[in-house]
């Protein structure tokens, strides 16, 4: 089916780290965020069409170190919306 997929991380502190989704086990390109300076809040919002059964995730990369989230369910959320 068609899909809205839109994901927010929100961090404890700003980080040059970058965000993506991860369809079926490989990085979904429109998805990437990749900021140029140190940022805590990533955001994206992508619309496609994926086939039944797939899986998504919501993945942070690039980062030598750790980043922490927002406690209290805040830190991180990913929404998929079934369009069609």
């Amino acid at each position: 089916g068609r899909y809205l997929l839109s994901y927010d991380v929100n961090l404890t502190a700003g980080l040059l780290v970058s965000s993506r989704l991860v369809v079926n086990g490989t990085p979904y390109v429109p998805s990437v965020v990749t900021p140029a300076v140190s940022i805590s809040t990533l955001t994206a919002t992508v619309i496609d069409t994926l086939p039944a059964g797939s899986t998504i995730q919501l993945q942070l990369f690039g980062l030598v170190g750790a980043a922490t989230l927002i406690p209290g369910g805040a830190g991180a959320l990913l929404n998929i919306v079934r369009l069609s």
